[in-house]
């Protein structure tokens, strides 16, 4: 078992992400597998909901982040990556 895992977040934790405007990590894949591929495919945008996203870069601000842009409203933003 992991030392820890974003599936450990709690709802309330992923919620104060999106709020924060960082996309909160997907649940269910913590599988070490994930932190090699290019993100999951669909992130939804926490500036205006819409899950019309594209991975831009695999760090965002900080090694634990992604950058994503969401083609509706044209924010960038970060996604919180699984770990």
């Amino acid at each position: 078992s992991p030392a820890w895992t974003t599936d450990w977040m709690s709802d309330e934790a992923l919620e104060k992400l999106n709020k924060y405007g960082i996309a909160p990590p997907v649940k269910g894949s913590h599988d070490k597998g994930v932190l090699f591929e290019n993100g999951p495919k669909i992130v939804q945008c926490p500036q205006c909901g819409s899950k019309n996203t594209v991975l831009k870069s695999q760090f965002g601000s900080t090694a634990c982040k992604a950058l994503y842009q969401c083609k509706d409203c044209l924010e960038p933003f970060d996604y919180f990556k699984c770990i």
